[in-house]
């Protein structure tokens, strides 16, 4: 049970970072007149890396998603 609660805890800490980050990438896109799929290809791997881990790594799922839900929220 702390465990989970830790787990809680520390996706709430970081809810705001997620979402700074999810608005940091639409507006790169929007700024360089590019589709999802354009704009990730014409990023390095190093950086296609960082954005799979920021994006996929299963102690950020929690957070990903409330700062997604936020975020459509907000912005929709």
């Amino acid at each position: 049970m702390i465990m989970v609660g830790a787990y809680i805890l520390l996706s709430s800490v970081l809810v705001p970072f997620q979402y700074r980050y999810l608005e940091g990438l639409e507006e790169e896109q929007y700024r360089n007149w590019k589709n999802q799929s354009d704009y990730y290809k014409s990023k390095s791997a190093a950086e296609q890396v960082l954005h799979a881990n920021a994006q996929g790594n299963l102690l950020f799922v929690l957070a990903n998603v409330m700062a997604y839900i936020i975020y459509k929220i907000i912005k929709h």
